[in-house]
């Protein structure tokens, strides 16, 4: 283009503006106020009178399952978010707020919302506390916020400044420590653990801003009540009793914060004072020793007793022994004289005919007796003595000669 004589260059020249399908422009007409959108895909053209907003071209927001936007009306102040899905490009009159993702809960996870009028709105994952009407993930609605929680944080709670959003409903251990003085003015420094589960997330924001200080300041308190009523020697002796007292006695305090404890323990003490404290290992340590000596002496006398109850099992299974031998010895002796017994009447009866005489049946059966022996003593290698009984051996002296 060729200027005419009459004409004037105003400014540079202007170029034409690209748009892809996902782009947009918003230009302005500074005569009349308007303001023009354009989307792509297309070549725009700014006119003379136009004048670009945003810093020119952007990008469309994708409205998908995952992300909404947050959407207001500058002619009406009304806000929207829109989720259809879609790629978004604002109204003439539109600006894009924000761009939010999808709350999505876990089942152990909750969250409070205010809405825009001042209420407290409370979504669960879990499907027993949540109702029906109620989604498990979600995007946050116009002029509605995520209520912040500030607890307490370490062991003595002293400084608030823990912030989260999302309560964990699961059951987890928290730490506390506090000093405490015995009635013997003993002061001790209590280390412990406490179990503990969130069951009513109402009832807990309505009556406490720091749940865990809470919990944590009001058992100190009763541990302090009741310590103080025990010397050092009845604490050490009834630590376990006093931390369940704690617990049982004042459980509605726990529960009119939706609170549920199962178990506080304490698992240490120590004396503040350095002095005490030495003192009081020193009784531990010969507490222990005695222990210890009570323990070895113990091990010996059930040593002890187990040798004892061996040997009298011993003894008691050697009398059965003795016993036992005694009978198969009766018996056998029955049996062999009963053996004997009868062959002796068998030879008898039998030999009766032949030799009538009792005596001389007699004799033969000893004779017979007699070769048995000599029989069994000379295949055992066994020297053999006869008196002169036994061979019938008689001497006789004749004109001075001996004659056998």
């Amino acid at each position: 283009m060729f200027l005419e004589p009459t004409w004037k260059e105003e400014g540079s020249v202007k170029k034409a503006f690209v748009l892809k399908a996902h782009e947009y422009i918003r230009l302005l007409d500074v005569t009349t106020g308007k303001i023009a959108v354009h989307k792509g895909e297309a070549i725009v053209f700014p006119g003379p009178d136009d004048e670009i907003l945003d810093s020119g071209k952007k990008s469309a927001v994708e409205i998908d399952g995952e992300h909404a936007a947050l959407v207001r009306n500058k002619r009406t102040g009304e806000v929207r978010l829109v989720t259809e899905l879609q790629l978004f490009v604002p109204g003439p009159n539109e600006s894009i707020e924000e761009v939010r993702e999808l709350i999505k809960l876990q089942e152990h996870e909750a969250m409070i919302i205010k809405d825009k009028d001042g209420g407290y709105q409370y979504y669960y994952g879990s499907d027993a506390k949540r109702s029906t009407e109620q989604p498990r993930a979600f995007f946050l609605p116009p002029n509605a916020e995520i209520v912040d929680i500030w607890w307490s944080r370490g062991p003595r709670r002293e400084k608030k400044d823990v912030s989260f959003q999302r309560f964990d409903c699961r059951p987890h251990f928290m730490k506390f420590e506090f000093n405490c003085r015995t009635a013997d003015n003993v002061e001790l420094i209590l280390e412990g653990v406490l179990f503990w589960e969130l069951v009513d997330l109402p009832a807990m924001f309505r009556h406490t801003g720091d749940t865990s200080g809470d919990i944590v300041h009001h058992m100190r308190s009763q541990f302090i009540l009741r310590v103080a009523r025990v010397t050092l020697k009845d604490f050490m002796e009834q630590l376990h009793a006093i931390s369940k007292t704690v617990l049982e006695e004042d459980v509605d305090f726990y529960t009119t914060r939706g609170i549920k404890v199962f178990s506080i323990e304490v698992t240490r003490y120590q004396c503040a004072n350095q002095t005490t404290s030495q003192i009081l290992e020193q009784i531990i340590q010969e507490t222990t020793n005695r222990m210890n000596r009570l323990s070895a002496a113990e091990s010996e006398n059930e040593v002890s007793i187990f040798k004892m109850q061996g040997e009298v099992e011993q003894s008691r299974l050697k009398g059965e022994l003795l016993e036992i031998t005694n009978q198969q010895a009766q018996a056998e002796a029955v049996v062999t004289g009963r053996c004997e017994a009868n062959r002796v009447s068998t030879f008898m009866s039998v030999l009766e005919d032949t030799v009538p005489s009792l005596d001389d049946r007699i004799k033969v059966w000893q004779v017979l007796r007699k070769t048995e022996a000599l029989s069994v003593v000379s295949t055992s290698g066994a020297s053999l003595y006869f008196t002169p009984n036994d061979v019938d051996l008689s001497i006789e002296t004749r004109n001075g000669a001996s004659k056998l």
